[in-house]
């Protein structure tokens, strides 16, 4: 088999992009992927999708993102919610960097407010606020449902060229001299000459096929699903930077799913076991944001990875060998990012450059000691 382009990944990154490779009239494309699409970061993350970061490079790509999940999903059928993103704020001291980070964000057209504890309560009635300084709002952060998304995408590319390879895992990479030439699979051999590696945080073990370094750490990130409430109340993704970036909102069947942030001192790791503690620690957590939680049951708890740089910020371009393109290392921020990268990766690999400036995200940065800001993670 001779495939032009060859996508490693089967989640949002590797489906938005052979979805705007097609838009170019490029669909010589096959997507593999070692389980089932969406089956990484994609189908374990919290949905939410939000243009409240700390730099510009950040705010205005995801004011982009966002603009592009609006009218993908109403070309490809599936609901983007636009419920906003409640930012808790408990000391005077985290809500005033808030509104410097605010401040930020409206000079670049993303329209976040400050609010106040009784704001809070009405567009939450269920927050415990009297403990609270304030907060920042965005209506125009949304959520979208992982899943919803990859079929839709999974459909779309069904109409098209492009292959999808499921159950088809990547067990080597051919390389001649500084040149890619094939990927061999458990199931074939692919020659090929340009390679998308969005393999999230199993990047690095492709990178090692290649005989190249690349600096990602997979983490494990765990979340958590309860019963469902009634539909409708707890419609913005709540933040809680005070309470280890607790995050959580309502999906569409009632279900209340989140998260908090990996212990800092919890290893590099590709397990994705659930631990007792982490439920532990997220009721104690949530209950304080939301008291009337602790009359709600837990359902579900899985775990991903959470595929981190050294300063949270993605790799995005061609790395270390020609043909060899990378869009991976999020660090949380992936599955939001998905449209605005795929379009980006797509105009690079046909056209040798992209109409976003992807310089920001230099993979070759990290070698050089030239970090970014560190991007504003939650979870």
């Amino acid at each position: 088999m001779r495939k032009e382009i060859v996508i490693i990944g089967g989640g949002v990154t590797g489906l938005f992009t052979a979805y705007f490779l097609s838009k170019k009239g490029f669909e010589d494309v096959v997507i593999l992927e070692k389980e089932f699409v969406g089956y990484g970061s994609t189908g374990r993350c919290g949905s939410g999708i939000r243009a409240q970061f700390d730099n510009k490079k950040n705010i205005e790509d995801m004011r982009q993102s966002i603009k592009m999940w609006g009218e993908l999903a109403k070309e490809l059928k599936f609901d983007f919610n636009q419920g906003g993103y409640l930012y808790l704020h408990y000391d005077e001291e985290e809500l005033e960097k808030f509104r410097e980070i605010r401040r930020l964000q409206n000079s670049v057209g993303v329209p976040t407010q400050t609010v106040s504890p009784s704001q809070i309560k009405d567009i939450n009635a269920y927050i415990d606020a009297s403990k609270l300084a304030g907060g920042t709002f965005n209506q125009k952060d949304g959520k979208a449902d992982p899943f919803d998304v990859v079929f839709a995408l999974k459909k779309w590319l069904g109409n098209t060229e492009i292959g999808i390879m499921q159950k088809t895992e990547v067990i080597g990479v051919g390389v001649e001299g500084k040149s890619i030439k094939a990927v061999k699979t458990s199931k074939d051999k692919i020659e090929t000459e340009t390679v998308l590696n969005a393999a999230g945080g199993w990047a690095p073990k492709i990178g090692d096929m290649m005989g190249i370094k690349i600096p990602i750490a997979p983490f494990r990130h765990q979340a958590v699903i309860t019963e469902p409430l009634k539909t409708g109340e707890v419609d913005p993704m709540v933040i809680a930077p005070k309470y280890a970036n607790a995050y959580f909102t309502q999906t569409k069947d009632g279900g209340i799913v989140g998260g908090v942030e990996t212990p800092p001192t919890e290893k590099t790791t590709y397990s994705m076991d659930e631990s007792l503690d982490f439920e532990e620690r997220i009721a104690k957590i949530f209950t304080r944001i939301m008291p009337c939680l602790d009359q709600i049951r837990i359902i579900r708890h899985w775990a991903g990875y959470y595929a981190m740089t050294p300063d949270n910020n993605p790799l995005l371009g061609e790395f270390k060998l020609e043909g060899h393109y990378l869009a991976a290392g999020y660090s949380g921020h992936g599955y939001m990012m998905g449209p605005v990268v795929g379009k980006s990766m797509a105009e690079l690999m046909v056209n040798g450059k992209s109409s976003i400036d992807l310089e920001y995200y230099d993979p070759y940065r990290i070698e050089r000691g030239e970090l970014r800001e560190v991007a504003l993670k939650i979870g």
